[in-house]
């Protein structure tokens, strides 16, 4: 099994397929590789794939220590020079998308070529000059405030499997999890077995991992980063997302002032795991962005 051990000796599993332009997929908090498993196949056709399970994530270490945003991007800067890559495209997905902005931070776009960014928003948290994060408990689209991650945090340590229960149908589109909707006994719901696996992948996460991940996540503002972002750049989005509304995307659009070419695709019937979801539209717009 092909492990990387990083400057701090935590061991990092990662799967290295295909050959061509090297594309590094980076996950979401509570997943691993293996949600890249409807894209790997078919990317490795055609480019150098390497699919990597963040620490305390999938089959890599899952230490006490590191679990913040700057180690995650750091781990990523590590890999790619121990693999010795130039002119990589990094695919982030929620947390992956704040591990990339963490990157850029870091050390700017180097030894990048493109940047896709899946649902994911700079800043999750509420502020005077911010509504464009989480959705709240209110329902309202960037209206998460401080009071709403004590609630979610107080959840998530609690019970691990009621949390999980809570958490995975969101993955989907919000129509099928609002109140009075039952995602269980929807005949028209189309992603049962994706569902089930994904309830599986949930049950081997550490729950100390995902509430620190959690914590760093909240702590950050990754809104300067965009204007630092100096290559193309791709931002997918469901247009039923239970976590980010249109205008966050927008305004990302906005910010991109570097960037020398974006592209906003909404996928529409789908919402937070759309390259679960939609895996077919979502390669061919992958492809299309790698060149």
């Amino acid at each position: 099994m092909p492990f990387f051990v990083t400057e701090d000796h935590v061991k990092l599993y990662y799967e290295d397929r295909g050959e061509g332009k090297p594309v590094i997929l980076i996950h979401g908090l509570t997943a691993s590789r293996r949600h890249f498993r409807k894209q790997i196949p078919v990317l490795s056709r055609n480019y150098r794939v390497i699919a990597c399970d963040l620490r305390g994530h999938g089959d890599s270490d899952r230490p006490k220590d590191g679990l913040t945003l700057p180690r995650l991007a750091k781990d990523i800067s590590e890999l790619i020079a121990y693999l010795d890559l130039q002119d990589v495209t990094l695919v982030g997905w929620s947390l992956g998308g704040h591990v990339i902005f963490e990157y850029v931070k870091q050390f700017q776009c180097r030894n990048l070529h493109k940047i896709a960014i899946i649902d994911m928003a700079p800043k999750l948290m509420k502020a005077d000059d911010w509504t464009c994060g989480l959705r709240g408990i209110s329902g309202k689209f960037g209206d998460f405030t401080h009071e709403d991650n004590l609630l979610l945090m107080s959840l998530m340590s609690a019970n691990w499997e009621q949390y999980s229960a809570l958490l995975i149908p969101r993955l989907f589109n919000r129509s099928h999890v609002e109140p009075g909707v039952n995602i269980f006994i929807d005949a028209y719901f189309p992603w049962k077995d994706d569902l089930a696996w994904l309830y599986e992948e949930a049950k081997r996460n550490t729950p100390h991992v995902i509430l620190f991940l959690w914590i760093s996540m909240m702590m950050q503002d990754y809104r300067p980063q965009l204007a630092e972002i100096t290559v193309p750049c791709l931002l997918a989005w469901g247009r039923e997302s239970n976590y980010y509304g249109e205008d966050t995307y927008a305004w990302m659009q906005a910010a991109l002032v570097r960037s020398p070419e974006v592209s906003v695709v909404p996928f529409d019937g789908c919402g937070h795991a759309l390259h679960i979801q939609d895996p077919e539209r979502f390669n061919r717009t992958l492809i299309s962005l790698i060149g």
